[in-house]
């Protein structure tokens, strides 16, 4: 069984190849790199369409909220087709957009025990909700009292380790989007593999 997954980005890719296919034993994941956000969102029929022709499961669109106001705003700049699929009910539906709300970082910082594992003199605890945190800034300042004034944390490489030490579990309780995409996620697998 398949489950296909359209990412913005390199860092989100690395991530995800490593965690999905590590917490979901038995599912093959095909995880493609859009480069930006605009070019996937643009590229989602194309990758539906692809889903679908390989019989896939099941597809995920993961999209960072950025500063789009809300979900509903992320939601219009895809096509009426992409649209109509994602507002399916739930059981009936193959294609799942899913927001980073505020954006994929906020994920990342919704576990905080991978947090100090990677970065051990970083002072930080996860708030009760993620969304609340600038999360590029917020990390940027970790690797910072971590390695240091003058340095920036390389995206594609901390995402490379973090993934290992990610625990989803853990992330849930800090991140309601996050906890979305993996129910979502679990759900569809599930569904997949009954026979």
């Amino acid at each position: 069984m398949t489950i296909g997954v359209g990412v913005e980005g390199p860092s989100d890719r690395a991530f995800w190849d490593k965690v999905l296919h590590k917490h979901f034993p038995g599912v093959r994941f095909d995880i493609r790199n859009m480069k930006t956000r605009d070019k996937l969102i643009r590229a989602t029929p194309r990758l539906l369409d692809s889903f679908r022709s390989r019989r896939y499961a099941a597809g995920f669109i993961l999209v960072d909220r950025d500063r789009d106001p809300c979900i509903a705003a992320i939601l219009e700049r895809f096509d009426a087709a992409t649209q109509q699929e994602a507002r399916q009910p739930v059981d009936a539906r193959y294609l799942s957009i899913c927001v980073a709300i505020r954006g994929f970082e906020a994920w990342l910082l919704a576990d905080a025990a991978a947090i100090k594992a990677l970065l051990p003199r970083a002072s930080y605890t996860a708030p009760s909700e993620t969304a609340d945190l600038n999360p590029g800034k917020k990390l940027k300042a970790l690797w910072q009292q971590q390695y240091g004034r003058n340095s920036s944390p390389n995206k594609i490489g901390f995402t490379r380790m973090m993934a290992p030490q990610f625990n989803p579990e853990a992330a849930r309780r800090h991140s309601a989007s996050f906890t979305y995409f993996w129910s979502r996620l679990t759900t569809a697998c599930q569904i997949a593999q009954q026979p």
